[in-house]
């Protein structure tokens, strides 16, 4: 017999919440997110926010010839970039 699923944890701005870096939202409303919805199982969390970043703020990108890992470890290998 399946597990039942208790809960689905999804990146809030993919739920339309505007908490993108840019301030915006990217709402995912296709798949399985309908039926999670009416379900009542969804946890919507931003791993930013959550973090202590901002909305909005300046985008950041991984510096070629580095991953983030690397910056994970605080050996860098992550910029600002222009919008």
């Amino acid at each position: 017999m399946p597990q039942q699923i208790s809960k689905v944890l999804v990146s809030a701005c993919l739920l339309g919440q505007p908490l993108h870096y840019n301030g915006q939202a990217l709402s995912l409303e296709g798949g399985l997110i309908p039926r999670w919805r009416a379900r009542g199982i969804i946890v919507p969390l931003c791993p930013q926010i959550a973090a202590g970043f901002a909305t909005p703020r300046p985008p950041a990108k991984i510096v070629p010839g580095f991953d983030g890992a690397d910056g994970i470890d605080g050996h860098g290998g992550l910029s600002r970039a222009s919008a």
